[in-house]
């Protein structure tokens, strides 16, 4: 049975998931996020829980409504905490993430609703926000600069750290 989150209490970290999302010819899934912290920046297709939702529920329920895609089985891939703003004291968050087992193509004609686009493309060829490229280089799907992840995490206030060990292998 997947763990089910309560709603966070004033001092408990929120709790979001993401879902890496291959499409074809080796690209990878990104929205262009409209709103919050990561307003601005290409994200890997995710959101909070619903009451009474799990993590990889929601990163599949985002996944759909962020993208179009309906996916298949999805497999955790890792837990970060995320701290962010004002020296990392602004937002905190437990961010959870899974991993599509297969490709899955944008139907055509599919408009974003929240989101203010959605893409399929190689990560060598876009910049998302700096905690989804810490993401992909631990999944061995991209390969960002360490030093320019940690200069724009800096820029952004962002503090991020993972929860759940070392990286699983490429």
């Amino acid at each position: 049975m997947p763990t089910v989150f309560p709603p966070p209490g004033p001092d408990a970290p929120a709790v979001e998931a993401a879902a890496i999302v291959p499409g074809p010819d080796w690209t990878l899934t990104f929205v262009l996020c409209a709103s919050g912290p990561q307003a601005g920046h290409w994200t890997l297709p995710g959101g909070r829980p619903a009451p009474g939702e799990s993590a990889e529920q929601a990163a599949r329920r985002a996944t759909e409504e962020g993208a179009g895609l309906r996916t298949g089985p999805l497999a955790p891939i890792g837990l970060y905490e995320v701290r962010g703003g004002d020296g990392g004291t602004g937002h905190h968050r437990h961010l959870h993430v899974f991993r599509a087992l297969q490709p899955y193509p944008v139907p055509e004609g599919f408009a974003p609703g929240e989101a203010g686009g959605v893409g399929q493309v190689h990560p060598r060829d876009v910049l998302p926000h700096p905690t989804h490229m810490r993401v992909l280089n631990d999944a061995g799907l991209a390969e960002y600069d360490e030093a320019l992840v940690r200069r724009l995490m800096l820029a952004d206030g962002v503090l991020m750290r993972r929860l759940d060990g070392d990286p699983p292998p490429a």
